[in-house]
């Protein structure tokens, strides 16, 4: 069965912020959603995350087109997974140049959670504490590892996840894009299957809107536009400290006529 995955999302500034960090990008002729929260003083944060995504997405287009195979290669993932990750590292160089080109943009950076779905898998590349969580079967998982400090607490036993989440330190990222000249991005893949629902978002989410009540949004608002508009909705109504920016895609069986579609395409590529 050929699968498809067709995205909605959403993005505030939430309460207590006067402007909006984030950015997202939804690129369906490629297969492409990310998210990216940056940091910095005065507009730094949003160049950054603006960067990010452009760069991200222009960087692996060109890649997907001439089949490079990027170097380093790591052979337990496909070639897509591969060449997004390089992507994200391209990105990563031409945010850390530009934050220490000049002092406007110095100490700038962002997380980013790319994710590019190949039938019948998804393919994760991922830096920061942005998240991807996966709705299988009932179960909210998340996919991705946040890099900040508290979490690290957390996975090496010296906090609980309820501590962690009302630390003081929760905002200190231990890799963000900008932040390094090359710092390490996870690379992740996982298999989907049809009615399966991937949610990507930024910490102004899930910081205000515990994951019990994420899950339940889900399970009851099928339509994810509407479900992103609700969990924005929840965000605020939580005090809405941060921005808030999601993306939610529900995986799908093709028709015959979009199968065949995609047949004659290949025929022609």
């Amino acid at each position: 069965m050929s699968l498809k995955i067709e995205f909605s999302a959403a993005s505030d500034a939430g309460k207590v912020r006067t402007n909006n960090e984030d950015s997202y990008l939804l690129a369906p002729e490629i297969g492409l959603a990310i998210v990216a929260d940056g940091m910095g003083g005065h507009s730094s944060g949003e160049v950054a995350s603006s960067l990010g995504v452009k760069v991200t997405r222009d960087k692996f287009e060109s890649m997907s087109r001439t089949g490079l195979k990027p170097k380093p290669y790591t052979d337990k993932f496909c070639l897509e997974t591969n060449q997004l990750g390089f992507a994200v590292q391209l990105a990563n160089s031409v945010i850390f140049e530009a934050g220490n080109s000049g002092t406007s943009n110095k100490g700038m950076g962002t997380t980013l959670t790319a994710a590019l779905f190949r039938s019948p898998r998804i393919c994760l590349a991922h830096i920061g504490d942005s998240r991807a969580y996966l709705l299988h079967d009932g179960k909210l998982k998340q996919i991705t590892e946040d890099h900040s400090l508290v979490m690290e607490h957390v996975r090496s036993g010296l906090l609980t996840k309820e501590q962690a989440e009302v630390s003081p330190l929760q905002n200190i990222l231990t890799r963000a894009l900008g932040t390094q000249k090359a710092p390490a991005v996870d690379l992740i893949e996982t298999e989907l299957a049809q009615e399966d629902r991937l949610l990507l978002c930024t910490d102004g989410l899930f910081k205000a809107v515990k994951e019990q009540e994420i899950l339940e949004t889900l399970k009851l608002q099928p339509d994810d536009g509407q479900a992103c508009g609700l969990l924005v909705a929840a965000a605020n109504a939580n005090g809405g400290p941060d921005n808030i920016t999601l993306i939610i895609g529900t995986v799908k069986a093709k028709t015959l006529k979009e199968t065949l579609k995609d047949m004659v395409k290949k025929s022609y590529a």
